[in-house]
């Protein structure tokens, strides 16, 4: 059985939260995503619907949560947990430390059980549809046991993406390189967007909104050679780059002033996101002292199919409501007469 988050079920998502899988790494790397956190803001109409799943036998149960984004027609997946265990609990829970523990995508031993998941996955699917979301998006490890699950689900890998990380970072020249991003920056901000995104990505991977985060551009000559976003969170920076395949040879120099900005640190990294087809940026950021943190692969299953359904006769009823006649509008042609040819 599959229903909404209660708060009864605060001491079963905080276990199986342990180990459990975040399928979004923005949010897992630089927010510290808490689920029962996450769960309990959604009961009062917050942006993370949290559901759970428990077999008629009780032996195993689940949950899962979604991320909205408000006027997006977009959710992630942010975490799924599930157990094996012989026994769920049912008492009332007791209070939950809010201690913000990070948990990452690559847990040691998540429990992946497909006869927890498959439920949970088509139950979010229903969800997402009755609040009007079109397509549910998960990251999930290239080599990770979620894959296959998801595919079993419906879910297709729309691109795939690499995770790059750096938590050193010596200073040099570079720093002015770029310029905050202007409101005049917009158009073209989102016409280098389209240019560079392939347009199926494009129908699941937006472009940043300008509120959350910061935005630096490089423009040459006149023209916008690249867009850079910055997202700093609680626990570590995530970083998008657009590049125009004519600024290819500066893309280091990029790199290098964007970590200028928002310098690393031991207790907070930066993070680079990069989608394979913009892979000729990964030999700048190696050379840039970033590292390799993983591969995953970027999946989605739209919540509305378009059907193609033949119109109705419409004959039948149009005879049983006859329209009353009016005097027809005509109006008096006059052409000029056509002279034969001699």
């Amino acid at each position: 059985m599959i229903r909404p988050f209660h708060l009864r079920d605060v001491a079963l998502v905080h276990r199986l939260s342990e180990h459990g899988v975040s399928l979004h790494t923005e949010s897992a790397l630089t927010r510290n995503v808490n689920p029962v956190r996450g769960a309990l803001f959604g009961i009062v109409g917050g942006d993370f619907p949290t559901y759970v799943w428990k077999s008629e036998n009780r032996t195993t149960a689940g949950f899962i949560q979604l991320g909205l984004v408000e006027g997006s027609p977009l959710a992630q997946i942010l975490f799924v947990g599930a157990t094996n265990d012989t026994a769920v609990p049912e008492a009332v829970p007791e209070a939950v430390t809010n201690d913000g523990t990070a948990v990452s995508p690559h847990t040691t031993s998540p429990t992946v059980n497909e006869q927890v998941w498959l439920p949970l996955l088509d139950q979010a699917v229903i969800e997402a549809g009755r609040r009007g979301i079109v397509s549910l998006v998960a990251e999930v490890d290239e080599l990770g046991p979620e894959l296959p699950i998801l595919r079993r689900a419906g879910f297709v890998v729309y691109t795939r993406q690499d995770i790059w990380a750096i938590s050193e970072f010596v200073p040099h020249n570079g720093a002015e390189l770029l310029r905050p991003r202007q409101e005049s920056d917009d158009w073209d901000i989102h016409l280098l967007y389209a240019n560079t995104v392939p347009r199926l990505v494009q129908m699941v991977e937006p472009l940043p909104p300008p509120g959350d985060g910061t935005g630096w551009v490089l423009r040459e000559d006149g023209e916008l050679a690249a867009y850079v976003h910055v997202h700093d969170g609680p626990a570590a920076t995530w970083m998008r780059l657009f590049v125009h395949p004519n600024a290819e040879a500066r893309v280091e120099e990029i790199v290098t002033a964007v970590l200028h900005i928002t310098p690393p640190r031991l207790t907070h990294p930066v993070y680079c996101c990069v989608r394979r087809y913009q892979s000729w940026i990964q030999n700048a950021l190696a050379r840039t002292s970033f590292a390799l943190w993983g591969s995953q692969a970027v999946m989605v299953k739209h919540t509305v199919h378009h059907v193609q359904k033949s119109a109705p006769d419409l004959s039948a009823l149009l005879e049983a409501q006859p329209v009353s006649p009016t005097t027809p509008m005509m109006r008096n042609w006059r052409t000029s007469p056509v002279k034969e040819k001699k």
